[in-house]
Order: C-alpha cells, then structure tokens, then sequence
C-alpha cells in the first residue's frame, strides 16, 4: 500500500515538472539545442525537486537524483532524436519506467512513510487522474494529431475564439471523469450528444472532422483514465 501511494505521488510529481512547469520557451530551446540547452538543466533541477518533495519521504532525496539525472539523459536523447516518429511517446514511456523502477528499488532497499495527512490511496489516484486529463492529455491528443499529421488548412481568418478548444477539452475531460467516478456512463453519452448538436451545423467539413477527432480522443482519455482508477483501486482494495 505504501508503495503504491509513492508511486501516485511519483506520478504527479511527474505531470507537475513535465507539463505544468515546463514553458513553450523551455521545450523549443532544448528541442533546438538538446544538451547544450540551459533550459534542459533547469528542467532537470526543477523534477528533482518536484520528486523529492512529492514522495514526502526526507531519504528519497537520492531516488529523487537518479529520477532528474535520468530524466535529463532522456530529454537529451528525445531532442537529439526529434525527427523520430513516435519520440513524445517514448519519451514519456521511458520517464514512467525509470519512475516505476526507482519506487520499486526505494521500496526495497527504504523504509516509506507519509505523514498521517495524507489522504487514502483511492482519493491520491483521482487527484492524479484529474491532474493527467488537464495538461498531459492536451499534450497527448496534440502529438495524436501531430503523428497523424492532421491539421486544419489555414484560410487566411481565424474563425474561433483563441484556445477555446483547449478549454472546452479540459472541462469535458474534466465533467467526463466525474461522470465515471460516480457511475453515471448515460451523462457521458448526453455530454457527447449535447456537444454533437452544437456542431451540427458547420458547414466546413475538414473542420468539422478535426473537432470530431479531438473530441473522441478527448473523451476516450477521460474513460479509459476514470475506468482505469476505479479497477487500480478495485484491485487494491482486494
């Protein structure tokens, strides 16, 4: 169980220094320059003491240091190799691997404990599930997009208010997730007709199939993620 808990903090601590303390500026600059990219080591800085302070544990601090050094030599990698197809994915698939690893091998050779605070492990997995379908899942549906290589044409005029589609998905993502935490799959279903209707006018059909796009993937995270949580915590609980 303990184990389990640092590893959900582990996690978030991961979405908290990868994608909401991380600037555009920051990811162009180590994408231009890799490891001679300043920004790379500020990164680097900034998930060491990102895993530190979530694993709420004084002795993680060297699991901590193995993460960031770690994590830079992946970020390093990733923008050397920029022109891989598929390199956000890796990237992110080696960033859990070296988090799962190191949490097992801490389990192992530390003593894990956490203030009596903390809340239950049930309420730490929807925390990180709401974090994830906020920043991280924008981030996935736009290298979704990017791998598939669909975009808009741009036609000269801006026809939609400016990141207005990024807030619609987070607060979709976001109802979606409370649906599934209290069971209610039919509100899902009305959520995914009401947003239907609303573009059921556009004319624009290349438009209108973009939308479409975002928002199945929009919704297929936010289920997979809450239907995720609730079997993690079934299994836990047995």
């Amino acid at each position: 169980m303990m184990m389990c808990k640092l590893l959900i903090l582990q996690l978030l601590a991961h979405f908290v220094s990868d994608f909401y303390l991380q600037t555009e500026k920051s990811c162009q600059s180590k994408a231009d320059d890799a490891f001679k990219s300043g920004h790379l080591y500020i990164h680097a800085l900034i998930t060491f003491a990102c895993a530190w302070l979530f694993s709420l544990n004084v002795g993680y601090w060297w699991a901590a240091l193995l993460i960031a050094v770690l994590h830079l030599i992946i970020d390093g990698l990733k923008s050397v190799c920029k022109n891989l197809k598929g390199a956000f994915f890796y990237d992110q698939i080696l960033h859990l691997v070296v988090i799962v690893a190191t949490v097992a091998t801490f389990n192992n050779i530390g003593e894990i404990s956490f203030p009596t605070w903390l809340p239950e492990t049930k309420v730490l997995l929807w925390i990180m599930a709401f974090v994830f379908c906020l920043r991280p899942a924008n981030f996935i549906i736009q290298n979704i997009f990017k791998e598939a290589k669909i975009s808009i044409p741009d036609s000269g005029k801006e026809q939609s208010l400016p990141n207005a589609g990024r807030v619609i998905g987070n607060v979709e993502r976001m109802l979606t997730l409370v649906f599934v935490m209290l069971g209610q799959y039919e509100a899902i279903g009305f959520l995914l007709a009401a947003k239907s209707l609303l573009r059921f006018r556009e004319t624009d059909t290349v438009k209108s199939e973009y939308v479409l796009v975002g928002t199945l993937l929009s919704f297929g995270i936010a289920i997979l993620i809450g239907v995720t949580v609730i079997l993690v915590d079934s299994i836990i609980a047995s």
